[in-house]
């Protein structure tokens, strides 16, 4: 999510001791905002500008920034417009999910799935003349998901995901591979067994209760912005609770997830359970049937103050723009979710703080995997050493 380019990373380091991380320390190199580029210029034209000066998640942050300008002047945002933002940010964050998901689980496989990533990315990008996924498009993204291993239905409930982890399709094989339910362990596939020697330790690891950042916290962090500005932005922290964010956060509540839990694997499995559910939302979006509060939502905090919130793949977005007495940008702030998730005391750190670990390089890939399974919208690396040694 970066307004200018440069080379944004996160660092994690980790230290053992008696074979559980003992300290975790989180740090970054934070994009540039836009507050100073866009002090003092006409507001129309910084909320146009928005989607091109983002590399990823262009669509959440234009929806975010046309919500935070629509609640700054008191008006409504016309119904189709909302539509069609919807519509676009869901086929964005249909190729987030997927992308980051499989970028981190198939390794050397990744050229087998890149053909067909190539043909949803496409896909997600046909829209017709009210701004909407086209419908042979939506038809293409859910025949795709098929292909990859991930139908419709797929992953509704405990049941359907024994079937799932059993077949052959692909991304159930990546999954089962890399981690099988305890109490769904004896349904993955043999080959999935096979090649799952550490699955039992790697399911649960960084499994915590999940605090879950929602739209019930809109005002409190739109208040938050205001007064605070970057510093917030930087450490988001409502009243000491450093909430999370993301697939997991917002699917906390659903059975699958429950039975699994949010370790590793039921991280994992969140991202591919809203992947399947993408198609039916579009659908019901083109017949006026969805409510596109649950996706995006505006919020006035006064008079010339607005907050756009929005749900893209990595989390909820937050644009607050604050507007002058000629209706010119006077404040632009973003909270981008990366922000709570790899906060230094943040859902990250505290899903290692106590993990058990075992010393050396596969110490060092599982924080990683758990790093990924995050989805930083930056790269990261990750360093592990023993408490001796630090």
């Amino acid at each position: 999510m970066n307004a200018v380019a440069r080379d944004d990373r996160i660092a994690v380091s980790a230290v053992l001791a008696q074979g559980r991380v003992a300290r975790v320390a989180i740090s970054a190199r934070r994009p540039l905002g836009l507050g100073r580029l866009a002090q003092g210029k006409p507001a129309e034209a910084v909320v146009a500008l928005v989607p091109r000066l983002f590399a990823l998640c262009a669509a959440a942050q234009g929806a975010a920034a046309t919500l935070a300008l629509a609640a700054a002047r008191g008006e409504p945002v016309p119904p189709h417009t909302l539509a069609a933002q919807a519509s676009a940010v869901l086929a964005e964050q249909l190729i987030e999910l997927l992308r980051g998901t499989i970028t981190s689980l198939a390794g050397d496989q990744f050229p087998a799935f890149a053909p067909q990533l190539r043909v949803l990315i496409a896909a997600a990008r046909r829209f017709d003349a009210r701004g909407q996924l086209e419908p042979d498009a939506i038809e293409v993204l859910a025949d795709g998901l098929e292909a990859l291993g991930l139908p419709e239905h797929s992953l509704d409930d405990a049941e359907t995901y024994r079937s799932w982890l059993a077949s052959d399709a692909p991304l159930a094989a990546l999954h089962g591979a890399r981690a099988a339910s305890p109490g769904l362990r004896g349904e993955a596939s043999a080959k999935s067994r096979a090649s799952a020697s550490d699955a039992p330790e790697e399911f649960d690891f960084g499994a915590r209760p999940i605090d879950s950042l929602t739209a019930a916290h809109d005002a409190a962090i739109g208040h938050a912005l205001l007064h605070h500005g970057a510093s917030f932005a930087a450490r988001p922290d409502l009243a000491g609770r450093i909430l999370e964010t993301g697939a997991l956060a917002r699917l906390a509540g659903h059975s699958l997830i429950r039975s699994v839990g949010p370790g590793l694997a039921g991280r994992r499995l969140a991202r591919l359970i809203e992947a399947t559910t993408t198609p039916q939302r579009l659908r019901a979006l083109r017949r006026g049937e969805a409510d596109a509060a649950d996706l995006m939502r505006a919020t006035s905090l006064g008079d010339g103050i607005g907050l756009g919130a929005v749900e893209c793949a990595r989390g909820r977005l937050h644009h607050l723009i604050a507007l002058d007495r000629d209706g010119r940008i006077a404040r632009y702030e973003i909270l981008a979710p990366t922000e709570w998730n790899f906060h230094p005391q943040g859902p990250l750190a505290r899903a290692l703080i106590g993990a058990p670990l075992s010393a050396g390089e596969a110490g060092r890939r599982r924080i990683a995997a758990l790093v990924a399974a995050f989805d930083p919208c930056v790269g990261f690396e990750v360093e592990l050493r023993e408490a001796a040694d630090a």
